[in-house]
This record gives C-alpha cells, structure tokens and sequence, in this order.
C-alpha cells in the first residue's frame, strides 16, 4: 500500500468470524490458513531468529509464528484498528514489538532481520505486485541478514517472469511448494490450478 494512501487508515475495518475488511475490500480470509501455515514452516523458525513481520490482518500468521518461539518479533501495520487488535494479541507476549506505520516507513539503521514473513494489503494487483518486487529488492539490501530467508504471499498461483527475475537478482535460492486451499467469499485465484496456491520463500 502507498504511504500516501490517507483514504485507507480512515477506512473502518471490519472483523467477521472469518474474514477482514477494509470497507468494501476483503483483506484477509480464513481459508488462507493452510497457506499461511505452510509458508511459516517453510521459513524454519529457530528460537534464535529475530523476525519481521509486515501487515498483521486477522493474526493468524503472527499466532502460527509464535508457535516457533522466535527470539525477538517485530510486526509492522498501518490500519489503527487492525493495531488495536494487534495491541491485544500482543499483551499475553511477551517478545513482540508493534511498528506502527508502514514498511516504507521503517527507520532500518543497521537492524538486520534473519527471517520476514510479508503479507501486506494492496487494493489492486498492479499494485500488489509493484509493492511485492520493491519489497523483495528493499529486503535483500537493507533488512535481512545473510543467510536471511524470507516468506513471501504469493496471490498468483504462478511466478510470473518479473518475479522471477527480481527474486534470482537478488537471492541465491528460491524454494515452491504448492498448497491446497479452498477460497470462498471472494474471486477465485486457484481457478485455473485445481485449488491450489504457492508458497514462496527465499534464500538470501
């Protein structure tokens, strides 16, 4: 999302048992978990790992990451009413840190992180994808650590070639793995693939 986007912080949000809008858009679902759960596992947790996180949504990936117990984890989010459920999550944690604001805000200095897990919202797939491979050069030069690895939301069910090229610019290894979903409640991304999506995760 644009920083410059003032018309989105003022946007209600609205939490359903299974869904989270921003006004009229959907941001985050349910049925995103097994995917969620996959990209966390192939990010390989340690207890000795210092973990970023970008957009917290409904904290279903922030809660399956606590389960590996990272060393420090810092989550960055925008949406004052999303921080205020992340103020909640937060206060029965003990190592988590909230940034408020977004990730083209962060003051990096010489913090390095040794895995992110990068799952912000964008309202458009133009825009999804420009934020996605500007995030993934930011990542490589001024956030992760050598050795870093880094989970990356995929909505596209396939890498398209700029991704591809972006991602082997800049990481020396690039790992796939295909999950199973089952979307509802929105457009279908997995139409054409039988149901499933991607999960992404790179090697610095």
């Amino acid at each position: 999302m644009d920083p410059r986007r003032k018309d989105y912080l003022a946007t209600e949000a609205i939490y359903s048992g299974n869904s989270l809008r921003i006004g009229d858009e959907f941001v985050m679902h349910d049925w995103e978990r097994p995917l969620i759960r996959r990209m966390v596992e192939d990010l390989k947790l340690t207890p000795d790992d210092r973990l970023l996180e970008i957009g917290f949504g409904m904290g279903i990936s922030a809660s399956i990451l606590q389960e590996f117990r990272p060393a420090s984890h810092t989550i960055v989010e925008p949406h004052p009413q999303v921080l205020l459920q992340a103020e909640r999550w937060k206060s029965a944690r003990v190592n988590v840190q909230l940034h408020p604001g977004y990730w083209q805000q962060l003051d990096t200095g010489t913090q390095r992180y040794s895995a992110i897990f990068f799952d912000p919202y964008a309202d458009d797939m133009e825009a999804v994808d420009d934020e996605n491979l500007r995030f993934l050069q930011f990542a490589a030069q001024s956030l992760l650590a050598d050795d870093g690895r880094l989970a990356l939301f995929c909505i596209r069910p396939l890498l398209p070639l700029e991704y591809q090229r972006v991602m082997f610019e800049h990481y020396r290894r690039v790992e796939i793995s295909s999950v199973k979903v089952a979307p509802r409640d929105t457009a279908n991304p997995t139409a054409d693939l039988d149901g499933h999506m991607i999960s992404v995760v790179l090697h610095k």
